[in-house]
């Protein structure tokens, strides 16, 4: 191609890093890095820290980097007398930086001479968290011997049982080990690094897990050196007491700063102000000690479980303490448990204290607690192959995850279910799921950066007023301790307080408002996050579609290699292994006389209307076995007719099938059922007994939107014995195909309107989903993800090389539609554009973009190839890619960050089921599930739809702008009280106590209090975002111009009354009390400047379009009329003894009083007009749109390039669809388009969008022509054939010239007659005329004819 992606300017553009993608570049840049590093060993390090410094857990996502430290008596000394120094102000800045703390006593070293390790921990390159641990060392001295009547005939362990992988536990003398985060961390001295302590599930195969079991479990000896490395196998919640909670929240910086304050106003006098925030800090510290104590009890009671267990034990010869007697069960404390132990399961059920392996035996487990889903889970023993290697999650229906709780269990004869222990305490799924909920992730929003960033600012500006009081009051001979306490209390005014308290009000009343929804957030955080939301992924089944599924038909294949007529009414079915497969083919069980299990099985099942049975002992012997599930006809059906369940494979995402081995009563053998995807049990069917129309029914189901699952069968010759422990993959071949099942599965009411009001707020939605892709595609065209003018290109992998194909389109409605090229011949067109009609495009400075309108779609299959070799593309499709289908849950993690790498906010909205890894990776995530699973996602809704996420996201904009708001309240009432202090200063005076009081409890509190209690906006979202940084161009202007507002009036009304001909300057040596500052001055500058914390209020508290208009806010409203009212009555003629109170003393004219209320009037008018015409509409509106073209965001720029490269992504129309690989996709290939301007509707090319009746495409020799006339009629014949001569409509006279040579080589294009061309059969033309850009020789590849719209298709080839 001319233009390739190769040739973007992305790459040019610092998106290099997108290359690192791949794994085996990780993973060679850090066997690299490891070799660098010993190379330079010799070499001199920069720094001591740097040269012991060691990676943990690399290339993973909890990647740490550590390293060693021992103390030393000098530094430890030196350290010890800077805090007497300090009175223990020292001590206290490192109670807030211990890492600085142990830097200040030791000095690095090598780990295993270390006492302490510093882990350091990055989230996104962005956020850096640091750990001080101690390195202890475990011998087997340290063991614990429990006390029973055996342990005094045991000899005293030597050496300690440590598993390193491959299932061989190694016997280890001494332990260097610590604990980060609830992982503990073992020494390898073989490796020379720490790894974590892993249980046996890492790089252990089937033999040893087996063995474990066949030899009867461990001994006591050996289950203790274990347990004094693994621990107790406890989920333990630490508790704090009340005095350890009150300390460490008393020493939290803003409380150290309150008692700073609390020193200053004391030593001022200001004792009334003083005791009141003094008061107030005290109901904040209980209450926050009150709740962070329920809070830590709620957990440990929720997590924290403890029961007895049965497992099996080896007796050892008491004398040797080796040698195997007997074999004997032993009940325990599940907190006793250790990797390797064997758990005897109780037929009754019990709730797992652990993670488990099931070795024999099945069970019936609810696992709601890990995955959202209340269906019963059937799981079944680990197969036992010498070359399968255990991983928890690809064989998690084989893993018993601790707190699931197991229903039923199920067993042959006299054999016992058992289970071999893998993991224990916070090592379990369950210790996963709580250590993310004690150490979540940093939240990387910009926001809250700035905020820090403002408030040191707002620092730096109180240090320059502390410089000028100094040296002015210096220059004035003001005694130096009262100078240095008016100078430090400058620094308390500049600095509120009470920001923080303010800062989360706004976010509370949302959280409020949301609980109301039925919308409850355990992160109360994330909800101003959740307002710069710009991309939405969405999972599909149960969140955009209902969860049931109805049963449309079954499609059964007939002889002649073809599918039948669909069949509506199952239960008329006729006696066949079909009917047999719907009736058998599931993981549906009986629970307390209810059947349970998958919707989808449960839908099948109960459309055949026979009956499922698990009958007592004695009806099982004649089928041979103990304990099948029974399936009876309906009615009064032949009892020979039976149907029993003998073993069951359970389904699983990554096999996509699932299978069933049943014995029918009148058979002599047993059979296999498997249903699954039809792209996989394609895989194990013989290719003849796979319809030749497959692919055509296929796709006809699948792009109306439906579920298809296809059934197979297979006879098995062989015993019982055989049956009971054969594997699937063993009989996974040469099956036959015996239909389809098409289940639909519709959309929820809310899910269109959502979308749609999603896609009108130009927030990008993505669906991810573990169906098929053209199912995928379907849904994502009906509910608007697609929109109508968007075309969708399927992206595929094959052999390493990337296609790209061109999806079929469903009718449209009227209107110019998407022409794509779907030829790689655009090379010899450069004035080719591929798109029109394009309505929703990325805001890049211009609206009226008309090119380039395609979205991608590809499977979890080509994500992770893509991923790995073609990481360069990665930016590219997470930018255009709108439906990604066949994802795993860790794909769908792995989608998540990719956008969010693009600068994407990105929400994620899920059941809860698969979808924790990228609930938890996104900035909001939002289930839809009430399960305890929910805990991965800061939000939950109760109502089951997608209207959340707009409840959500106006709740978040709201919340973002009312933060926003308070946030410059509080800096602008800061800033305007310091301007007050300093003018007063000036002549030696100051605000009053009980003024001090009055603004900051009264004015200030009241209008926080009700500042975020404005509701969001109701009507539609609107397609800009609020802004999330303070340190941006709007914010910093408005409060720049409310200060210079406020400072010019304070400074006026100053000035003002000055020039009275009754005033009389203050003079503060003429008082007897210090603290008597009352004087005609502080009654001006208190006067305006109580106006001002009104007016500020109202100007900031915004309305329209992220929040309702303050006129809505009865609390605020009211608030503001009566603190006006107020200050008018103050400012004019207030009672004596308010007088005496504010200590004012009023100006002697009346007339001037009203000056001030003219000041007061004047400055809110002109606040009003700086924040409306020059913030909002100037900067905000115009500026924003302006300033896009120089955005940072990534996916922009990304955008921008896609859209001016209209010669990418190339396309090819022969790629074999993934969902019917037996049958090419019909020939449906559009047309190169030589044009200037947009399609004439009624153009010919718009046929492309009409479905064909039937395609046939044949290659054939030179043996007829072709010729294009310059007056715009095409003529052909056929091998001597009569010349026919057809108009043909093209956009401007073209002549076109080739000659037949039958070479092969690139193509040139395909072009389309008129309808009416097609009275002929398929012919072989030649084009005779003159090619635009010179002549070529060439032939004709192939015709398409289609006799449903009446045209003929040429392939042209050069």
């Amino acid at each position: 191609m001319a233009s390739s992606l190769e040739n973007l300017s992305i790459k040019r553009q610092g998106y290099a890093p997108f290359r690192t993608r791949k794994r085996t570049d990780r993973r060679a840049a850090g066997i690299a890095e490891q070799h660098a590093e010993l190379l330079a060993q010799d070499a001199p390090p920069k720094d001591m820290a740097s040269a012991y410094e060691m990676r943990v857990n690399p290339d993973e996502d909890d990647e740490l980097r550590l390293c060693g430290y021992r103390p030393t008596a000098l530094r430890s000394c030196l350290t010890y007398a800077g805090i007497i120094l300090t009175c223990g102000f020292l001590r206290l800045f490192y109670h807030w930086l211990p890492h600085l703390y142990l830097k200040s006593r030791c000095v690095p070293c090598d780990v295993t001479a270390a006492d302490f390790v510093l882990i350091t921990e990055a989230y996104n390159d962005n956020h850096k968290v640091y750990y001080v641990k101690h390195l202890r060392t475990v011998t087997a001295d340290s063991l614990i011997v429990e006390d029973d009547d055996e342990a005094p005939e045991k000899p005293r362990a030597t050496t300690l049982s440590v598993h390193f992988g491959g299932g061989q536990f190694r016997q280890l003398e001494r332990l260097l080990t610590f604990t980060c985060k609830k992982v503990t961390y073992i020494w390898d001295d073989e490796t020379h690094e720490f790894v974590k302590l892993r249980g046996l599930d890492t790089g252990v195969n089937a033999v040893p897990l087996h063995a474990a079991a066949a030899d009867g479990g461990l001994s006591l000896h050996e289950a203790r050196t274990r347990r004094a490395v693994y621990g107790p196998n406890e989920i333990k919640i630490k508790e704090s007491s009340i005095p350890t909670l009150l300390f460490l929240e008393v020493l939290n910086p803003f409380y150290i700063f309150q008692v700073f304050s609390f020193v200053l106003w004391f030593a001022d006098n200001y004792y009334y102000y003083a005791a009141a925030i003094l008061l107030m800090s005290v109901f904040g510290v209980t209450m926050t000690v009150i709740q962070t104590r329920r809070n830590q009890r709620n957990l440990k009671s929720t997590v924290h479980s403890s029961d007895v267990c049965t497992v099996l034990r080896r007796r050892e010869s008491a004398s040797t303490g080796e040698g195997l007697d007997y074999l004997h069960t032993e009940t325990i404390s599940t907190e006793l448990l250790v990797p390797g132990d064997v758990l005897e399961i109780p037929p009754h059920g019990c709730i797992l204290q652990c993670d488990a392996l099931l070795v024999a035996g099945n069970c019936i487990l609810n696992e709601s607690m890990l995955t959202g889903e209340s269906v019963p889970v059937t799981k079944t023993p680990f197969p036992h192959l010498g070359d399968l290697v255990y991983d928890a999650k690809e064989h998690a229906r084989h893993t018993l995850f601790c707190g699931t709780q197991v229903i039923q269990t199920r067993y042959f004869g006299n054999a016992k279910v058992l289970a071999v222990v893998v993991r224990t305490g916070f090592q379990t799924a369950k210790g996963e799921l709580v250590r993310s909920i004690l150490y979540p992730p940093p939240v990387d929003f910009k926001f809250e950066q700035d905020s820090y960033r403002f408030v040191m600012l707002l620092g730096g500006v109180a240090g320059l007023g502390f410089i000028y009081t100094l040296v002015t009051k210096f220059m004035r001979g003001v005694a130096v301790a009262e100078m240095i306490v008016e100078a430090l209390d400058l620094i308390t005014i500049v600095v509120p307080p009470a920001l923080p308290a303010a800062m989360t009000v706004g976010r509370l009343y949302a959280q409020t408002r949301l609980q109301k929804q039925q919308i409850f957030c355990i992160s109360p955080r994330t909800i101003n996050v959740s307002g710069s939301i710009d991309c939405v992924c969405f999972d599909k089944t149960g969140t955009l579609t209902e969860d049931g599924l109805d049963l449309l038909c079954v499609v059964p294949v007939e002889s002649g290699k073809h599918f039948g007529n669909p069949i509506s009414e199952v239960e008329k079915m006729s006696y066949d292994a079909l009917l047999y497969g719907l009736v058998c083919c599931h993981s549906l069980t009986i629970i307390d006389k209810q059947i349970t299990g998958d919707p989808l099985d449960l839908k099948m099942f109960e459309s055949t209307k026979w009956v499922i049975d698990e009958p007592e002992v004695e009806d099982n012997t004649k089928f041979d076995m103990i304990f099948p599930t029974v399936f009876t006809p309906p009615g009064d059906g032949d009892s020979n007719m039976q149907i029993a369940s003998i073993k069951e494979f359970p389904f699983s995402s990554s096999a996509q099938r699932m299978g069933v081995i049943v014995r029918r009563l009148d058979a002599s053998y047993f059979e296999y059922y498997s249903k699954g995807s039809p792209e996989m049990i394609l895989n194990f069917v013989r290719p003849d007994s796979v319809p030749e129309d497959f692919g055509r029914v296929l796709e006809h189901y699948t792009q109306e939107g439906y579920r298809v699952i296809a059934l197979a069968h297979k006879q098995l010759k062989m015993s019982y014995a055989k049956v009971a422990k054969v594997q699937r993959e063993a009989i996974e071949s040469d099956m036959t195909m015996l239909g389809l099942i098409v289940l639909e599965n519709r959309l929820k009411d809310a899910t269109t309107p959502s979308i749609a009001a999603l896609n009108d707020a130009r927030i990008r939605v993505v669906m991810v989903t573990g169906d098929n892709i053209l199912t995928a595609v379907s849904v994502a065209r009906d509910c608007g993800i697609v929109q109508p003018s968007q075309s969708v290109i399927s992206v595929n992998v094959d052999n390493g090389a990337v296609h790209y194909t061109l999806t079929a389109t469903k009718d449209k409605p009227g209107g110019v539609e998407s022409i794509l090229s779907n030829s790689s011949s655009v090379v010899s067109l450069p004035t080719l554009e591929s798109q029109t009609n394009t309505d929703v495009v990325v805001e890049i400075g211009r609206d009226d973009v008309k090119y380039n309108n395609y979205r991608f779609a590809l499977t979890g299959k080509v994500w992770t190839a893509i991923r790995d070799d073609h990481p360069e593309l990665i930016p590219q499709l997470v930018t255009r890619g709108s439906i990604f289908a066949r994802m795993a849950p860790d794909q769908k993690q792995q989608l998540v960050q990719e956008l969010q790498a693009l600068g994407y906010y990105v929400a994620m909205c899920g059941d809860g089921a698969n979808d924790c890894g990228a609930l938890k990776a996104a900035h909001t995530g939002i289930s839809l599930s009430d399960a305890e699973s929910s805990v991965a996602s800061p939000f939950t809704s109760k109502n089951p739809n997608i209207t959340c996420v707009l409840s959500i996201v106006k709740e978040g904009r709201a919340a973002l702008v009312t933060s926003f708001g308070i946030f410059k309240y509080m800096a602008a009432y800061s800033l305007c009280q310091f301007a007050s202090v300093l003018i007063l200063y000036s002549i030696e005076s100051n605000l009053t106590d009980i003024e001090f009081l009055y603004i900051d409890l009264f004015i200030i509190s009241i209008f926080a209090f009700f500042f975020g209690r404005t509701e969001a906006y109701k009507g539609k979202l609107v397609k800009e975002t609020p802004l999330n940084s303070l340190i941006s161009l709007a914010p910093i202007v408005s409060i720049s111009l409310q200060l210079i507002l406020l400072l010019a009036v304070q400074t006026m009304a100053f000035q003002h009354v000055q020039m009275q001909s009754w005033y009389q300057p203050f003079n503060a040596s003429s008082k007897e009390d210090k603290d008597a500052v009352g004087c005609v001055e502080n009654y001006t500058v208190f006067t305006v400047s109580s106006f001002q914390y009104i007016i500020l209020a109202i100007v900031f508290s915004k309305g329209a379009p992220y929040r309702e208009s303050i006129f809505s806010n009865y609390g605020l409203l009211i608030s503001a009329i009566l603190m006006a009212a107020f200050s008018v009555y103050m400012a004019l003629d207030p009672m004596p003894w308010l007088q005496d109170v504010f200590e004012l003393e009023l100006a002697q004219e009346m007339r001037f009083r009203v000056y001030l209320l003219l000041y007061a009037g004047a400055h809110f008018l002109a606040a009003i007009a700086a924040e409306v015409i020059i913030v909002e509409h100037c900067l905000f509106k115009k500026m924003r749109d302006k300033c896009a073209d120089s955005s940072k965001r990534k996916f922009i720029a990304i955008e921008r390039e896609l859209q001016r490269d209209s010669k990418w992504p190339p396309l090819t129309s022969h790629f074999h669809s993934a969902a019917s690989p037996m049958t090419p996709l019909p020939s449906c290939e559009a047309e190169i388009v030589i044009e200037s301007e947009q399609f004439d509707k009624n153009h010919v090319l718009n046929s492309f969008y009409r479905a064909p009746d039937e395609c046939s495409i044949n290659e054939h020799d030179c043996d007829g022509s072709v010729a294009l006339k310059s007056n715009g009629s095409i003529e052909y014949a056929a091998g001597g054939a009569s010349t026919h001569s057809t108009p043909v409509h093209f956009q401007s006279a073209v002549q076109l010239q080739l000659q037949c040579d039958g070479d092969d080589a690139e193509s040139m294009g395909s072009f389309r007659t008129a309808p009416d061309a097609c009275n002929t059969g398929p012919n072989t033309p030649i084009y005779k005329g003159v090619w635009p850009n010179g002549g070529h020789n060439g032939r004709i590849r192939s015709i398409s004819q289609c006799d449903g719209n009446g045209f003929l298709e040429m392939d042209v080839i050069r």
